[in-house]
């Protein structure tokens, strides 16, 4: 948090793709918005399998403009961004998923071309880290009808998730997608079939600094945290 509140030029906005707690109790989520309380800009952020929904809304329910239902996915607008947010969270469950309605949300959303960049932000990957077993752990329900929608959007489009603990960017569907790590341990890179999570590697957690000039043009840094 410091890195980023110091940082030059100023930064627009955070984005944070889920995992803000770990248990997902209330207090929980008060150190986390102790934690935030730094940062004077605007805060986008959705929940991951170590968040809990009720304890999720409460935190960001006057920040994050969440459409009407159980699900935390919001649409907003910042500067020159497109904003669509997706809880991809299966409480219980390692993996992810998206459910008909969501989709259906989506499509109505991406049926509503900007000039602006929109951009994606979901805690599961749809897009493979060719890391075996980390991809099974990733976004089971509704992938199909997902890749659909993204690849047929005829407009500049990224996709920004988390759950892989370590930074990589991918080519999915003629979009740009990247995990940009996590402020935790990191994973190793293994891209062998071994179907048994990755062992922690000795690496400084890792952020991804994105400049946007225009829908067509971003320019992504990884910035680098030593502990």
């Amino acid at each position: 948090i410091a890195e980023i509140v110091d940082f030059s030029p100023r930064i627009d906005a955070v984005m944070i793709t889920g995992d803000l707690a770990d248990g997902g109790s209330a207090e929980d989520y008060a150190l986390v918005q102790d934690i935030l309380a730094p940062i004077d800009v605007p805060v986008f952020a959705v929940p991951g399998n170590h968040d809990a929904r009720a304890g999720f809304r409460a935190a960001f329910e006057n920040t994050l403009p969440f459409r009407p239902g159980p699900k935390l996915d919001y649409e907003a607008i910042c500067g020159n961004l497109r904003i669509i947010a997706l809880d991809t969270l299966i409480e219980g469950e390692v993996h992810g998923g998206l459910d008909g309605g969501q989709l259906d949300w989506l499509a109505e959303r991406l049926a509503e071309v900007t000039d602006r960049l929109t951009l994606v932000l979901m805690h599961y990957p749809a897009f493979p880290s060719m890391i075996a077993a980390l991809d099974q752990m990733c976004l089971r329900g509704g992938r199909s009808k997902f890749a659909e929608l993204i690849a047929a959007y005829p407009a500049p489009l990224r996709i920004m998730s988390g759950h892989i603990h370590r930074p990589f960017q991918t080519l999915w569907h003629g979009v740009c997608c990247a995990v940009s790590g996590g402020p935790s341990f990191q994973h190793a890179l293994d891209m062998t079939d071994k179907v048994s999570e990755p062992s922690v590697a000795n690496e400084p957690f890792a952020y991804f600094i994105h400049r946007i000039e225009e829908a067509a043009a971003v320019t992504v840094h990884t910035r680098y945290v030593t502990l």
